[in-house]
């Protein structure tokens, strides 16, 4: 993987709260993360269940209802 190195100024106060919700530790892992994050989410945004899954909304309705909840929250 290519990861050219850079200098930037990082605010002190948000880079503790990006490393407090991702769970990471230093500088380097926490934006790395950031960045993969914020990529991951646009990912979410721009998917479109009409036309990203093959299937009828029917078909995609089904799927869901019988899906087996991870999280025993989810119940």
């Amino acid at each position: 993987m290519y990861m050219p190195r850079t200098t930037v100024n990082i605010d002190a106060e948000a880079l503790d709260g990006a490393r407090d919700a991702l769970g990471t530790e230093g500088t380097s892992q926490t934006v790395n993360e950031a960045l993969r994050e914020v990529r991951r989410r646009k990912a979410l945004a721009d998917f479109d269940v009409l036309r990203d899954i093959d299937g009828t909304p029917e078909e995609v309705a089904a799927g869901r209802a019988s899906r087996i909840p991870l999280d025993p929250l989810d119940e």
